[in-house]
């Protein structure tokens, strides 16, 4: 991330709070011309993904189900300056004050993320505009084994140890050997 070694790379697949989480430590500067600081930007991803977040639960017996209704709706749906969402956005609910993308695109909108690190780029503009290429309709039960299964074959192949046709051949051998689904 920081241009040292002896391979250029071309670039990295991350969320959203990659920028301010991974590569702001590691680009090797704190300000536009040290290290890679500010040389940096993201771009729509080629396909659309979605992980993790954040959750709230309610119980249907719970007795204060309107006071629950009050804070879930503040916390999911208002939009407005003084909504949990616009706060994260604009970096003050967070300890550090760092901007975080918003599940709501409407705030995403509404909020600038222009960021020294991304030379001055608005990363919520881009952000808003690949969360609409996330699908749902494609998650499984499996996904947690899947992904762990490539992620292993994806080491091997990024450390040599196999050609990527073999990290291939073995990633779907792996699916088909321990999950009951079919693979092509």
């Amino acid at each position: 991330m920081k241009d040292a070694g002896p391979k250029k790379v071309f670039g990295y697949l991350g969320p959203s709070w990659f920028v301010d989480y991974v590569l702001k430590g590691n680009c090797g500067g704190e300000a536009i011309g040290e290290g890679t600081y500010g040389d940096w930007a993201v771009c729509e991803p080629p396909v659309g993904f979605f992980w993790g977040g954040e959750w709230i639960f309610a119980n249907k017996h719970s007795p204060h189900k309107e006071a629950l209704g009050v804070i879930i709706r503040w916390i999911t749906l208002d939009t407005s300056e003084t909504g949990l969402q616009y706060l994260w956005a604009n970096g003050q609910i967070d300890r550090q004050g760092e901007q975080m993308a918003a599940v709501s695109g409407t705030v995403m909108r509404k909020v600038s993320a222009e960021t020294d690190i991304l030379g001055y780029q608005d990363m919520f503009d881009v952000f808003d505009r690949a969360a609409r290429l996330a699908r749902g309709d494609n998650a499984t039960h499996y996904d947690v084994l899947i992904n762990s299964y490539w992620l292993q074959q994806v080491g091997e192949y990024a450390e040599g140890r196999k050609t990527r046709a073999q990290a291939i051949a073995d990633f779907k051998q792996a699916v088909k050997d321990n999950l009951d689904i079919t693979v092509e």
